[in-house]
């Protein structure tokens, strides 16, 4: 063949071989051409171009078959003759021709990364024939090596499949050299107990013959321990359990745990013995275990927790802990459990105010009115109240407990309120609420400072318009008219007008409108208003 032939020979193929109407003879012959002329610059980029292209059969599988057989390096670039067989897979019906292209792909394994992904993916698919999904199988049996990257791909693709497609993944994880913090947690979904039992045991004995087993693999043995119905299975991952170094909180936890609360006898004889072997545990550790006090991991082994923090409770980041786990999630203890962590922070109490304001702080969200009781009753009297008020003040407003609410209020009143106008609102609200037993108290404290808050005087009218007690609107009065506080006539009219109320106080109420400036209608409302009362009950001058 000439120069010029052969440099058109591209040309040639893309034109011919992705005509529909070129013949199939001088088809034939083009492949021939090219597989002659090989050594031509760009004609297995042209036969890859054109390889999607071709529609007829005959032609397709002609070409498919040259291009197969060829070396690989025959190809400038092995990515475009890569993706060029995968995109005629995806487009082809004839099943040994699939067939026939993933025995294909699979000598290539090693030669693109992306081959593996693309077999796993495969695995997945319920539309392979017999002999398709063989193939992918041999494919994928025959990695040779897999990465964590390939490792993670089939454990994420097949974590919802079934046994089958888990146990391809797990193989292939299996010959992943190493099993890091990633693939840990992606085999935790494999280790659910609604998964096949071989699957559970082989991922459990791996990890137990790990060598390097460290707190990364802990949680996912952990959730074999509390929710896997198999008692071997549970056995199995205490052996592994035992083998993580350094031990943490959360493993101290579960081995107590297991010890009391495992179904099985053999298991809770394996956890005691596991205790006797447990090292000493760190300040750090014994932190973790404070700290995971609130936890759902911790419970029906709190009691044990307990005992086991104690002793160390002088150490402050010990007993910070563990009031802080409390603070957090307060409600989680039943009366047991909170009884035996308070006396345990008891003696702490006002003497560490870090404690004393997270032991506060937790009482909002105890559901017991009798633990709300205890802590208050630790609290109170060893507190500055001044310290905690916005506290105390969240605490009563929330609190729905009368005999609690007057523990807190008895707390409070005795505050300044021109100190701590935080004290207002919350007194302005218990004054008018027809329901509350500190109306009286809290008129007494607000008639005295009425001129300073401008919330006071519309608590002090709401009384006075509504109520009908008659020591509690004497109070009010008075304060309502302090000095400063700006007068309503119809507020004071109505105290006038309240039979209910004593006769000193409604000739102050009538003293006060006639120093009020009147309009004509209000005259005449307060002329017609002491017509109808007997004559000398009041005076009008």
């Amino acid at each position: 063949m000439d120069n010029t032939t052969q440099h058109s020979l591209p040309g040639l193929i893309r034109k011919v071989l992705g005509s529909p109407h070129a013949e199939q003879v001088i088809k034939a012959q083009i492949i021939q051409l090219a597989s002659q002329n090989l050594h031509v610059p760009e004609v297995t980029t042209a036969l890859l171009e054109v390889l999607p292209q071709t529609k007829d059969k005959e032609t397709r599988d002609r070409l498919l078959f040259f291009l197969s057989s060829l070396n690989t390096s025959r190809f400038t670039d092995l990515s475009a003759l890569f993706d060029a067989l995968i995109l005629v897979f995806q487009q082809e019906k004839d099943r040994d021709t699939r067939t026939a292209l993933l025995y294909r792909l699979q000598e290539s394994l090693h030669q693109d990364s992306r081959l593996a992904p693309f077999f796993i993916t495969l695995g997945a698919d319920t539309q392979l024939s017999e002999q398709e999904m063989a193939a992918v199988q041999d494919a994928l049996s025959t990695l040779p090596a897999v990465t964590e990257e390939i490792a993670l791909a089939a454990l994420d693709k097949h974590h919802h499949g079934g046994t089958l497609l888990q146990m391809q993944a797990l193989t292939l994880a299996e010959k992943c050299p190493v099993w890091g913090e990633k693939i840990v947690t992606a085999l935790q979904p494999y280790l659910d107990v609604k998964n096949d039992k071989d699957i559970r045991i082989r991922i459990l004995r791996r990890l137990a013959d790990a060598k390097l087993l460290d707190a990364a693999y802990a949680p996912l043995i952990i959730q074999v321990l509390r929710t896997d119905n198999e008692a071997y299975m549970r056995a199995q991952a205490l052996l592994a359990l035992q083998r993580i170094r350094p031990w943490n909180g959360d493993m101290v936890a579960q081995v107590y745990w297991s010890s009391v609360h495992d179904s099985d006898e053999s298991i809770r004889q394996q956890a005691l013995h596991l205790q006797k072997e447990m090292p000493e545990l760190s300040n750090e550790q014994l932190i973790q275990l404070a700290a995971s006090l609130a936890a759902d991991r911790s419970e029906g082994v709190r009691l044990t927790v307990l005992e086991l923090l104690k002793p160390v409770m002088r150490l402050p980041e010990i007993r910070n802990t563990v009031a802080a786990a409390f603070s957090s999630h307060p409600g989680v203890f039943d009366d047991t459990e909170f009884n035996q962590l308070t006396d345990m922070l008891a003696p702490y109490a006002g003497r560490d105010p870090e404690i004393s304001n997270m032991l506060l702080d937790g009482i909002k969200d105890l559901p017991n009115t009798a633990q709300r009781r205890k802590v208050l009753s630790l609290l109170i009297g060893r507190l500055k109240t001044e310290q905690v008020l916005d506290t105390l003040l969240q605490l009563f407003t929330k609190e729905r407990d009368e005999s609690l609410r007057e523990i807190l209020f008895n707390q409070v009143k005795a505050l300044s309120v021109a100190r701590h106008p935080q004290l207002v609102d919350a007194f302005c609200t218990e004054l008018t609420e027809p329901g509350s037993p500190f109306r009286v108290t809290c008129a007494g404290i607000l008639a005295g400072v009425a001129e300073l808050y401008p919330q006071i005087p519309a608590a002090l009218e709401d009384v006075l318009l509504y109520d009908t007690e008659r020591e509690l609107l004497r109070i009010c009065l008075d304060g309502y008219l302090r000095p400063g506080v700006e007068k309503r006539f119809d507020v004071l009219l109505s105290v006038v007008r309240n039979e209910m109320v004593d006769t000193q106080s409604r000739q102050k109420a009538l003293d006060a409108i006639l120093k009020l400036n009147l309009e004509a209608g209000q005259q005449d409302t307060l002329t017609a208003t002491l017509a109808g009362i007997k004559p000398n009950t009041l005076k009008t001058s």
